[in-house]
Parts: structure tokens; C-alpha cells; sequence
């Protein structure tokens, strides 16, 4: 018997019972379309991230005061000074450091048009506009000069002047109060990313100095963002800022920082180990259906060896030897995973695109994912569909032509 005549033997024998067929194929479609859908999304929200943090520039680092991302986020911590940046700004030694800007921020109740809110104001050199690239949607961002004369002028988010001013209003020129004293309106901002929220979005920004002479008071810095030309050696640069900053803090060997460095870099390629490592891990539990399924393709290739007895005695009767009703069965089992893997791994990439068309991730679909759920559903065909199949070729003839 040819192979053909054994492949459409087989698909004559699962369109036969063709609702066992399908509830056979569930586990094997569960397992392939889960596995696909995680590793696509995985990657897409990766892919996601890593775009976004791109927007912001990948050639920059961050010094924030604090010892742990905990005391970081709670504010409060007075470890970096303006001197510190200072001291950065000037070092010679330094020479792969492009731009050090730097904010310091402070909750302000904010008031224009009758209109009072409790808002987060950040006083930022004017070299923050240079590295984290917001998008100017009216005037122009903090200058040089804005800095160095501690002018009180403002630049305000795009959601900041929705509020006070009403939505399409041009606020620049106009005067917004922070806590009880004016300010000049110079611009309106928006985030050219959406990843953080909206950075730019909901806040103010006026210079630095303004912020630690009229505003806060005091010299210590909340974020020092320093940009580098070759990104190749920023680790390097890193680690001279932070001896930098150990040699002024007075800090001995056994001290650890007072202060936290991380790089966007550093931030995509922990993010992309700690979903890779989810991806991985769902995935394996996702692969559990596809053991599942392995079962369910053997019971019901059993039940069909039982229940074909004697066309098997009949069969080897006439002549037909072990392995043509080895492959009969065998091709029987592959047939069955194969076309559920093939839907499962249709229902995956739909399943994918209409996740990343809703939480607006990118839609990736993974080579290497798709050639092994394939190679996954032809191995558990043959792994499972093995020992039916082998039953079946070593009937004794006279034996199933008996069985009733």
C-alpha cells in the first residue's frame, strides 16, 4: 500500500467519526494556540517597551538619590546636591558625558481661571528638553537663559493646559499661579512616549534654579539624566560618576552608594530577561496540553485499533505485512495532531493580532515558535500514536478475524 492510499485511508478513517476527531485534536489545538499567543505577545510587549524607551533616547543614564527603587519612588531622600552635578559637569576626566541635565520636584497647589489643583512641579535644566525630547506642541521648551536668571516661566503638559485653560486654547503668554506666585506661560508640552503615563502630559516644568532659589528652597536634585556620546563605553562612564560621587559623598569601601545609576539600556534588557523568563515559564505550563492531548490521541487510536479488529485480521489475511498497518495507524495519529496543530496555530495568530490590536502592542509573529508547535504536533502523532499503532500491526490474523 502506498503512502498515498495510507493518507487518505487515514483522513476516510477520522472524517468516520469526526466529533471524536475534533474533542481528540482540543488538547493539541489548546496547547499549540497557547504557546503561539504567549510567545507573540511576550515579544510584542517587548518590542513595545523597547520602542517606547527609544523615544526617550537609549544613550543616557540616571542618578537618583536613595539606596533601592523603594526609598527612590518614596521621595523624601536628600542624597545628590546641586553641587554634585556640578562636580559631574566639570570633570575633565569625564569625556564620554555629552549633557548632564538635571530636576529637582516639588507638590504645589496650582491655580489659574479660579481653577485650584494640587499638581507636581519639576524644575528642570534646560538640558532635560535635549535628552527626554518632549513634543513642543505650543511655544518652546526652558532655555539657557531661562536657568541662569531664575525667570519665572513655565512650560505646562498638554493635559495641565486642558484643565486651567479649556481644550484647543493657546495658554502660552498667560500667567498660571504656583503655590503664591506667578508665572509665565512659555510653552505646552506633551510626552513623546505613552509608556510612563504621559510624563509630560500632567505636570509643570520650569528651570531649576527658579525651582530651588523661588519654589523649594535648598540645593538637592530628585534625578540627574546624563547623556553620553558612545554608548558602546556608557558603563565605563558609569562607573567613574559614581566614583565621582563616593569621593564627595565621603563614602568607605564597605559603604554601599547613597545613590541609584540605571541606564535605559539596562532597563530594556532587564525587561526583556523577566518576560522571556514568564514567556518561557507559561509557556512550559502551556506545553502541558500538549501531554494532554498526547493522551487523548492515544485512548482514542486504541479505542479505533479495538474497534477495527477484524479489518485488521482481514488485512493481514490477504497478504499485508506489519509495517504497512503500522504506518496505516501510525499516519492515522500524525494526521490527527498535525491538523490540530495547523488550527492551533491559526487560532494563535489570530488570537495574537486581536490582543495587540486592543492593548496596542506590536503584532510579531515568531518563526521559530511556529516550527516547533509543528514539529511538537508531528512528534506527539508518532510518540503517542506509537504503541496503538504497533498493537495493531502484531494481531494475530486469525485472532481478530475472530473477534466479534
Amino acid at each position: 500500500m502506498e503512502y498515498k492510499e495510507l493518507f487518505l485511508s487515514a483522513i476516510t478513517a477520522l472524517k468516520t467519526n469526526i466529533m471524536r476527531t475534533l474533542l481528540t485534536m482540543l488538547g493539541i489545538i489548546i496547547g499549540i494556540s497557547s504557546v503561539i499567543l504567549i510567545v507573540s505577545i511576550g515579544q510584542g510587549t517587548v518590542n513595545f517597551v523597547t520602542n517606547e524607551l527609544s523615544t526617550f533616547g537609549t544613550n543616557f543614564f540616571q542618578v537618583n538619590p536613595g539606596t533601592d527603587l523603594i526609598s527612590n519612588f518614596a521621595g523624601g531622600i536628600k542624597s545628590i546636591t546641586m553641587e554634585d552635578v556640578e562636580a559631574i559637569r566639570k570633570d575633565t576626566s569625564l569625556t564620554n558625558i555629552k549633557t548632564v541635565g538635571a530636576f529637582a520636584t516639588a507638590s504645589k497647589i496650582v491655580s489659574a481661571n479660579d481653577i485650584d489643583k494640587t499638581m507636581l512641579v519639576y524644575g528642570m535644566s534646560p538640558e532635560i528638553g535635549n535628552i527626554l525630547k518632549p513634543t513642543m506642541i505650543r511655544g518652546e521648551f526652558l532655555t539657557q537663559d531661562d536657568d541662569l536668571e531664575s525667570k519665572r516661566v513655565v512650560v505646562i503638559g498638554a493635559k495641565v493646559s486642558d484643565t486651567f485653560f479649556g481644550k484647543d486654547a493657546d495658554p502660552v503668554g498667560e500667567k498660571i499661579k504656583i503655590g503664591q506666585k506667578s508665572f509665565k506661560i512659555v510653552g505646552v508640552a506633551r510626552s513623546g512616549s505613552s509608556l510612563f503615563g504621559g510624563f509630560f502630559d500632567n505636570a509643570l516644568f520650569t528651570p531649576l534654579n527658579t525651582m530651588l532659589h523661588q519654589i523649594e528652597g535648598g540645593s538637592f536634585i530628585r534625578e540627574v539624566d546624563i547623556e553620553v556620546s558612545d554608548i558602546n563605553t556608557m558603563n565605563d562612564t558609569m562607573n567613574q560618576v559614581s566614583e565621582l560621587l563616593r569621593e564627595r559623598h565621603n563614602l568607605k569601601n564597605n559603604e554601599e552608594n547613597d545613590f541609584i545609576m540605571v541606564s535605559a539600556t539596562d532597563a530594556i534588557s532587564t525587561l526583556q530577561t523577566i518576560t522571556n523568563l514568564l514567556t518561557a515559564v507559561i509557556a512550559a505550563i502551556s506545553a502541558i496540553s500538549l501531554v494532554v492531548g498526547g493522551v487523548g490521541v492515544m485512548n482514542i487510536m486504541l479505542v479505533s485499533v479495538t474497534e477495527r479488529t477484524r479489518e485488521i485480521g482481514l488485512l493481514k489475511a490477504i497478504g499485508a505485512e506489519e509495517k504497512v498497518i503500522l504506518m496505516q495507524f501510525l499516519i492515522e495519529a500524525i494526521v490527527m495532531t498535525v491538523i490540530g496543530g495547523a488550527i492551533g496555530i491559526a487560532l494563535g495568530f489570530l488570537g495574537s493580532f486581536i490582543i495587540s490590536v486592543i492593548v496596542k502592542i506590536p503584532f510579531v509573529i515568531n518563526v521559530p515558535a511556529v516550527l516547533i508547535a509543528v514539529g511538537v504536533s508531528m512528534l506527539v502523532g508518532i510518540i503517542f500514536g506509537y504503541y496503538p499503532a504497533r498493537k495493531a500491526a502484531r494481531m494475530s490474523p486469525i485472532d481478530a478475524l475472530r473477534y466479534e
